[in-house]
C-alpha cells in the first residue's frame, strides 16, 4: 500500500473546510466553522471562528502549534493562521468560500 503524506497547509485547509461528523469513520475530524453559516458577523462571531479554528487544528493536526489566528470577513471568510512546525514559523490562509458571512 502506498501512502502519501499531504502538506501541512493542505491538511489545515481540509480540516477547516470539513464539518464535524461529516466523515463517518472519523466523526471528530473537521471543524465547527459550519455552525456559523449565514449568521451575522459580530465580534462574537469572529471570536467563535477563531476558537473553532484553534480547536480544529489542535485536535486534528499534530505537526503544528497554532500561534495566531486572524479572520478577514467580506464576501467570503479568509482565515489566516500563523503556526509553528519543526521550529519554523509558517503561515497559511484558508478561504472559506463555502461559509457565507452576513453583515
Amino acid at each position: 500500500m502506498i501512502t502519501q503524506e499531504i502538506s501541512t497547509e493542505e491538511s489545515i485547509a481540509r480540516i477547516l473546510t470539513t464539518p464535524l461528523v461529516h466523515r463517518v469513520n472519523l466523526p471528530d475530524y473537521g471543524s465547527k466553522l459550519f455552525e456559523l453559516v449565514d449568521k451575522p458577523v459580530t465580534d462574537e462571531w469572529v471570536l467563535l471562528a477563531s476558537d473553532y479554528t484553534y480547536e480544529a487544528i489542535e485536535n486534528n493536526e499534530s505537526r503544528v502549534a497554532v500561534k495566531n489566528v486572524s479572520i478577514a470577513t467580506g464576501d467570503v471568510v479568509l482565515i489566516n493562521i500563523e503556526y509553528l512546525e519543526k521550529g519554523t514559523t509558517k503561515t497559511v490562509s484558508v478561504d472559506l468560500g463555502g461559509i457565507n458571512a452576513t453583515a
